[in-house]
């Protein structure tokens, strides 16, 4: 019986939603399209794997949204697939929301496909149906549910269009626990949407409350006709998802169905192995599973991986043939976007477009970083020099607050922040535009020399104007070994503040042919610990996997409120820390602590590396700001009567400015990178770098010292 329309519901039920799919099908725009500006970005717990959730109230209903990392399939080959593996499975999910692009319907098919051996609850989402029916193409809706037995949708994400629709599709999951199908004449009380206040009458969410999970009891459709595989091997898979059903007390604990896990230990996953190898019964079923697939591989002259992808294209391919709709249209010439595709991806334009648009990312954010840290700047002087004025410029207490906390505060909204944000704001427009994987696939065969793919070329190049912003960038990464070395790299590129005290000493007194050497030093050191890098941390160098989908007008909305998800990490983890160790170093001052590290640091600064026994405080000031250790010897040599050329002589000049390029990166860097990673690979980096300064510095001096005494 229905309740009256207007009778308040005095209570929220929750459903919990991921969305899943390949990279770059519009998923975080879906995102942002629901929760707005209610997000939080974190780590999967015990990784640090980027976690994105956000929050919203729909019809009576909470949702929670978790956008889970972009993949290409459910296997352990990164960090990014283990943890959307787990979650998908785990109790904190109720529904997958699978976005597939219409675009590239077979390759994202082929994750829908493993998604559904999972048996979840889920929704496939068609996005960039406008892209496909501009190709004068469509899909046959109808015939995809036919097929598949659960709602599948067309979307426009970019523009909203069926987004909000997801989520009435989410509210009839939970409440009658099985799929609504739109084209198969089921009564239209239990299957048709209704009008929204339908949704709050307390019949519904009284349904809702069957049980406290929908993965319990809901009625997930029989898919075999479509999963299974072909003769030979799918009478081994159900003889090992038999022998599995049988220790189903052992593996419910797991909470992945028993076909998933006999498909997986065909293919040697890793993490599926190790929950067999715990029981003397698993171990049995992996031996057999062995046995299984060296006659499989025998038969099919591949190995399994190729079998099982095989098959399932093939599935994929007789799905795709009976939904896509060819429209026959007159000849059309080529729209402006494949134009543009065509000259962004040219063996020569291509390059020549890339350096301008590095050249244009370069110069907007540090016109604008400039200009606004320019004017924070001045306001900071000009505050200072009232407070000064009434309390005293040697007074220890405006020492330790003003200089150190509010002078911390302004160092890091007008020094990294304005900085950060516009950065962001230019890679979420070329990467909501779709330049972005064409960048990286042009200089995909060049980064690998050292490590890593295309991808890291935009945050090296921002490197050149400041590096935290671009180690901060190098979160665009698909996996955690790729994140490491980028950032290892983009800590070593010579940022702005280097750059002016390397042309304020070396430039200016020795010439330009001496900075060109220091650079191409500093250029050799990136290369080589590229190679060692990519060598000694566990795993191999990925391949780029990008989809390139169409160039499109990008969606502002979303653009500015993913520039801010991002940015605010800074200004809610890093500002604070930055505030805390201004004061500490403040303190540090006050006290003149750092003249004993000075004469402690004299080995190195005076024996190894041939300088001026001063140079190592300034050394210590260059962890807060690069040009901090020209600075302060300008000073130091004017109170004394002295020009920088009788304070340092010629090759003091190279190997002091070799040691600020290379050695520790400055401290709001350094805590871009724990956050980034952790304060443990902060450290070593920072380690490393201080070694490998000190190490070509020394080698320069006694190199000199050599040279001359022959």
């Amino acid at each position: 019986m229905k309740m009256n329309n207007e009778r308040e519901v005095k209570y929220k039920d929750t459903i919990n939603i991921a969305l899943a799919g390949n990279p770059n099908v519009g998923k975080s725009v879906i995102f942002n399209q629901l929760t707005g500006l209610s997000q939080t970005i974190g780590n999967w717990p015990g990784k640090t794997v980027e976690r994105m959730e956000g929050h919203l109230d729909f019809l009576g209903y909470h949702f929670n949204i978790v956008d889970l990392p972009g993949i290409y399939s459910l296997s352990t080959y990164s960090l990014e697939e283990i943890v959307s593996r787990e979650y998908i499975v785990s109790d904190e999910v109720d529904i997958i929301i699978n976005v597939i692009d219409a675009t590239n319907l077979e390759r994202n098919l082929f994750f829908t496909f493993q998604l559904l051996e999972l048996k979840v609850p889920m929704i496939l989402a068609i996005n960039q149906m406008d892209v496909l029916r501009r190709r004068n193409i469509d899909l046959d809706f109808e015939e995809l549910e036919k097929i598949f037995k659960l709602p599948v949708l067309p979307l426009v994400a970019v523009h909203g269009t069926g987004v909000h629709q997801l989520l009435e599709e989410a509210i009839e999951m939970v409440v009658y626990r099985r799929a609504h199908m739109h084209f198969n004449g089921s009564e239209p009380e239990e299957c048709d949407h209704h009008a929204h206040d339908y949704y709050r009458e307390e019949h519904v969410h009284g349904k809702a409350d069957v049980c406290n999970s929908i993965k319990e009891d809901f009625d997930f459709p029989d898919l075999s006709d479509i999963l299974s595989f072909g003769k030979e091997i799918e009478e081994k898979v159900q003889d090992l998802t038999q022998r599995i059903d049988a220790l189903s007390d052992y593996f419910a604990k797991y909470n992945y169905p028993s076909r998933f896990l006999a498909v997986k230990i065909l293919e040697r996953d890793e993490e599926i192995i190790k929950i067999f190898k715990e029981i003397k019964e698993g171990n049995d079923i992996l031996k057999l599973a062995d046995k299984y697939r060296e006659e499989l591989e025998d038969y099919h002259g591949e190995d399994i991986n190729t079998i099982i992808s095989s098959e399932i294209y093939s599935d994929i391919l007789k799905i795709t043939d009976k939904v896509m709709i060819q429209e026959v249209k007159e000849k059309r010439t080529r729209s402006i976007a494949e134009k543009i595709d065509h000259l962004t991806t040219h063996s020569f334009w291509g390059y020549v477009i890339l350096v301008l648009v590095i050249f244009g990312i370069y110069a907007f954010t540090f016109t604008v970083g400039d200009f606004l840290g320019g004017m924070i700047n001045e306001l900071y002087v000009h505050l200072s020099d009232r407070i000064y004025a009434i309390y005293g410029e040697d007074n220890s207490w405006v020492n330790l607050l003003w200089d150190g906390g509010v002078g911390g505060f302004f160092g890091a909204v007008g020094g990294v922040l304005v900085y950060v944000i516009p950065f962001f704001l230019v890679i979420e427009l070329l990467q909501d535009s779709g330049y972005l994987p064409r960048a990286a696939f042009l200089m995909d065969r060049v980064m690998h020399s050292i490590g890593v793919h295309g991808k890291t070329i935009i945050p090296m190049i921002l490197g050149f104007g400041c590096n935290v912003p671009a180690c901060a960038g190098c979160r665009i990464m698909e996996t955690e070994r790729e994140k490491k070395i980028s950032i290892a790299l983009t800590s070593l590129i010579p940022c702005a503040a280097v750059m002016t005290v390397v042309l304020g000493l070396v430039g200016r007194y020795l010439g330009l042919g001496w900075v060109l050497f220091l650079f191409m030093i500093n250029f050799s050191v990136i290369l080589i610990i590229g190679r060692i890098l990519n060598k000694v941390m566990p795993g191999e160098s990925t391949e780029l996997i990008m989809e390139m989908h169409e160039f499109r007008v990008p969606n502002y909305g979303v653009i500015f409120k993913q520039t801010w998800v991002r940015s605010k990490e800074f200004v809610y983890k890093a500002l604070p820390l930055i505030i805390v160790l201004g004061i500490f170093l403040e303190i540090l001052l006050i006290f003149n602590a750092l003249e004993p590290i000075n004469v402690f640091l004299s080995p190195i600064t005076v024996f190894w590396l041939g300088l001026p026994l001063i140079t190592g405080v300034f050394l210590i000031y260059g962890i807060l700001r690069k040009e901090l250790t020209l600075v302060l010897l300008a000073l130091l040599a004017n109170s004394l009567g002295l020009t920088l050329v009788e304070v340092l002589t010629p090759i003091q000049m190279i190997v002091f400015c070799l040691v600020t390029m290379l050695y520790v990166p400055c401290f709001a860097t350094i805590v871009i990178i724990a956050k980034q990673t952790n304060w443990k690979y902060a450290i070593q980096i920072s380690s490393m770098e201080i070694a490998v300064a000190l190490l070509i510095g020394g080698l320069i001096h006694f190199g000199y010292m050599f040279l001359t005494s022959m």
